[in-house]
Parts: C-alpha cells; sequence; structure tokens
C-alpha cells in the first residue's frame, strides 16, 4: 500500500503553485482561482486513492471479509462528489453461502449499485433547492467547480426522496407561560393537469418582542407545514409540540388566531383552554370588496366592530346592498355579513381579551415561508413536491440544518475505513523518507538562494517534526 506516498508527491503541485505566487507574482485572484482548481484536482486524487486502497486491503486481507471470494478485479465506477467526478476501480465479490454478489468497498462507503451522486452533493442541493429553483440549484450545488452540476431532475429526486424530522427533542425542563399564541394559515399552489394544492401552515408562539423602532419579532416561534389530506394529523402535531415543550396546566390561554376557515377553527377540538381570534387582514378585505369607495360607511362600520354590536355592523351592510349598484357589489356584501356572522366570536375576542390585541401575522408568514417558492412564480408542482418544499422551508424556519441531517441519515449504519496499526505505521515511517526527498526535489529549491528558499529548505529539514 503506497497510499500516503503517492498523495504526498501529488500535493506537490499544490506547493509548486504557492511557491511560483511568492516567488514570480501573479494577482491574487488569480492564485485563488488556481488554488481552488488544484486543491479540487487534489481531492479527487486522494478521494480515488483511498477508495482503491481500502478496496485493496479488503482483497489482501480474506479475514476481513468472512465468506467473500473474489470474482472479478478493477470493475469501474464513477462518483460525483464536491471535489468533482471521481473514477476509481473496485473489486466484485460473491457470497459463498447465500451467492449474493456485491462491491465491499461501495457497500463500506454508503454507495448503492446505481449510485452516480455522493451524499454530500446531494446534501448541498437540498440546501440549495428550498430557495432555488431545482435547475439553478443544481447549477450551484458545486459552490464554483463547474464539474459539479446536478440536473434539475436529479434534484427533484433528492427532494422527493427527504423527509425532514417534524418535532425537537422534548426539553429537560418544560417552559410554563401563561399565554400561548398558535396561528394559521394556507398558501394556493398551481399543481400540474390543472390542480390546485392547498399546504397549510400552523406556528406556535409566545407572543411578540420589541427589536427595534416599529419592529418586532415572535417569541420562541416553531412553525409546522406541508400537505394534510386528514387536518386531524396537522392539530395532534401542533398539541403533541405544546405538551412536550410546555408545562400545560401553567398555560392559562391559548389564542387561535387566524382567517376562519373551518380547518382553522378545528385546532379549538384539539387546544385546552383555546379561543379563537379572527385575522383583521381577511375582515379588512372582505369590507372593501363590500363597502368600495363609502368611506364613511367604512369608517362607521370598524366603529361598530370595535364595540362589538353586531346588530349595527349587519344594518351598515344591509344598506350597503340596497345601495349597490352591481350585481357583484351586491354579493359581496352577502359574502361580507355572511363572513362576520360566521366569525362574530372572532371579532369580539379583540374586546373581551387584551392579549388577543397582538395582532396576526399568518399571512405574511405564508408569504414568506410558502409563497416566495411555491407561488409566486409560474410554476406547476406535483403533490409530493408541493409537501417536500413546505416540509423543508418550515424546518429550515425552525433553524434545522438540512445538510446536516441528510448527511447523518446517510452516515448511519456506515462503518468507519480502518487499516490495522501496524500498515498505518508502515505508512508513516516511509512519509517520513519521502516528506525530506518531495522537498529536495521542488524546482523552488534549486534556484538561486534567497529568504525564501533558505525558509523551505528550514522547513524540509523540520518535517519529522509534523509527524
Amino acid at each position: 500500500m503506497q497510499i500516503i506516498k503517492q498523495i504526498w508527491e501529488k500535493f506537490q503541485r499544490v506547493a509548486e503553485l504557492t511557491f511560483e505566487v511568492l516567488e514570480n507574482g501573479i494577482d491574487f485572484i488569480s492564485f485563488q482561482e488556481r488554488l481552488r482548481r488544484e486543491l479540487d484536482s487534489l481531492g479527487q486524487e486522494i478521494l480515488r486513492e483511498v477508495l482503491e486502497a481500502k478496496d485493496a486491503y479488503l482483497r489482501e486481507h480474506r479475514e476481513k471479509r468472512p465468506g467473500w471470494e473474489v470474482v472479478r478485479r478493477n470493475d469501474p465506477k464513477e462518483v460525483l462528489t464536491l471535489f468533482g467526478l471521481v473514477s476509481y476501480k473496485r473489486t466484485y465479490y460473491r457470497h459463498k453461502e447465500t451467492g449474493e454478489r456485491a462491491y465491499l468497498i461501495d457497500r463500506l462507503v454508503g454507495y448503492g449499485p446505481h449510485a452516480r451522486v455522493d451524499p454530500l452533493v446531494k446534501a448541498q442541493a437540498l440546501e440549495e433547492a428550498v430557495e432555488l429553483s431545482y435547475r439553478k440549484s443544481g447549477e450551484r450545488v458545486g459552490r464554483g467547480n463547474r464539474e459539479v452540476v446536478l440536473s434539475g431532475e436529479a434534484v427533484k429526486r433528492v427532494i422527493h426522496n427527504f423527509t425532514p424530522e417534524e418535532l425537537p427533542e422534548p426539553p429537560k425542563e418544560k417552559r410554563r407561560v401563561k399565554v400561548l399564541y398558535v396561528e394559521a394559515d394556507e398558501d394556493h399552489v398551481a399543481g400540474q393537469d390543472r390542480k390546485k394544492y392547498l399546504p397549510r401552515l400552523v406556528y406556535i408562539h409566545e407572543g411578540k418582542e420589541k427589536v427595534g423602532k416599529d419592529r418586532y419579532r415572535l417569541k420562541r416561534p416553531y412553525y409546522l407545514g406541508g400537505l394534510y389530506s386528514d387536518t386531524d394529523e396537522l392539530w395532534f402535531e401542533v398539541l403533541s409540540y405544546i405538551e412536550e415543550q410546555y408545562e400545560l396546566s401553567s398555560v392559562e390561554q391559548i389564542y387561535l388566531c387566524g382567517d376562519g376557515d373551518r380547518w382553522i377553527k378545528k385546532g379549538l377540538e384539539f387546544l385546552p383552554r383555546s379561543v379563537f381570534v379572527l385575522d383583521l387582514f381577511h375582515l379588512d378585505k372582505y369590507l372593501v370588496a363590500a363597502l368600495g369607495r363609502d368611506s364613511d360607511g367604512y369608517r362607521e362600520i370598524w366603529a361598530a366592530l370595535w364595540d362589538g354590536d353586531e346588530v349595527k355592523v349587519q344594518a351598515i351592510l344591509r344598506r350597503a346592498g340596497k345601495a349597490a349598484a352591481s350585481p357583484a357589489r351586491k354579493e359581496a356584501v352577502r359574502d361580507c355579513r355572511r363572513y362576520i356572522r360566521q366569525n362574530w366570536e372572532g371579532i369580539t375576542a379583540y374586546r373581551l381579551y387584551p392579549e388577543a390585541q397582538l395582532g396576526v401575522s399568518a399571512e405574511a408568514h405564508v408569504s414568506h415561508l410558502f409563497s416566495a417558492r411555491l407561488s409566486s412564480r409560474p410554476m406547476a408542482w406535483s403533490a409530493c413536491g408541493v409537501d417536500r418544499m413546505a416540509r423543508l422551508r418550515v424546518a429550515k424556519a425552525n433553524g434545522v440544518s438540512l445538510r446536516e441531517q441528510y448527511v447523518a441519515r446517510w452516515r448511519e449504519g456506515l462503518k468507519a475505513l480502518e487499516i490495522d496499526k501496524a500498515a498505518i505505521e508502515e505508512e508513516r515511517q516511509r512519509l517520513r523518507k519521502v516528506s525530506g526527498e518531495v522537498f529536495d526535489n521542488l524546482p523552488a529549491l534549486r534556484g538561486p538562494v534567497t529568504s525564501l528558499t533558505r525558509a523551505l529548505k528550514a522547513l524540509s529539514r523540520n518535517i519529522d517534526l509534523l509527524w
């Protein structure tokens, strides 16, 4: 096994490039570009050397592969890594008892029979695709390495095949608060074949805190979202999070805030001591559609709403309906009257509960978390794509590193790339000898004596200190 010797010799190219900069001069931008290419090339070669060295080690040590016999050697394989395309050769085995066939080195490092992309590349694509289109994220996955590019279809498969973990680990000690807020809304996403998907968003928080002039942020928000065919499943998740994170006996009130849709009010059946609070943004849209340019009627109806006078509110709207100049305006008035009747308790909550006046930001959160990626551009999604992307963006909003979570799942069950200690010590001894030889052969050391060459020669004489 000559892996260390070969790697060390290849590193000479990087050293020579550095010496060229120091001795002959090159602008710093060009130096960075050339250094990146050299380091990527070095990374590719190191990965190939490691894979082939471990493959050879397994082939030469039968005790490390009990029951497996060699079928053939030097079968080629290519895998796209963060360094670029790595081509290596490996040994094909057959198990004597079971008849199973496999490339043991591929199995050891987690590459499946048809794997062509390393998990670290997929993890990077996953991180990029949460913000960018599949095509653009595939182009940017290499972070400047033009050789590392995935197709939009390949990125889509990564997204469809990964679901982030939903709930965080329960704390050692549950939080004790008097009031909790649960806000909910949904997005409208264009689906393929003219379908329409409604990913739902629910988030729990402890209120708002001031972070600047006229600027506030939610206190300890936690988000849940995705496509839910069964609304009960979503509210069970919300309740589970609250039960795991908070001491429910100390929670005096839970304010459930939203636009009054039936699926949102369903949460009242799950959340203890909960009160519905209507999102006034949606109420205002109904009033504007019903009253049009009637500014006096608009001010009058808002005064009646704040007074909690439903009779007066309905009287104002009946008057507006009679004065409506078109069937469309009459229909808007009827819709507004119906909306207010159905959500009157959510309107009066602002008068009955001071904490309810905090305001609802669900519409803005849906726009930021869902619409910005799913519906603000002319795109058509599959049901799986909508659900996965919604859950990924929610996980990222919760502070989850999608890349780390993806890699952690791939890492489960992987064995260490171990070689016996005697072989490693032999390589170390060889490296001590080779390192000196490599330094002695560097062209930068064979020219005129300068302060640079003196420093490099001193380094070569003391290279043993590194080991």
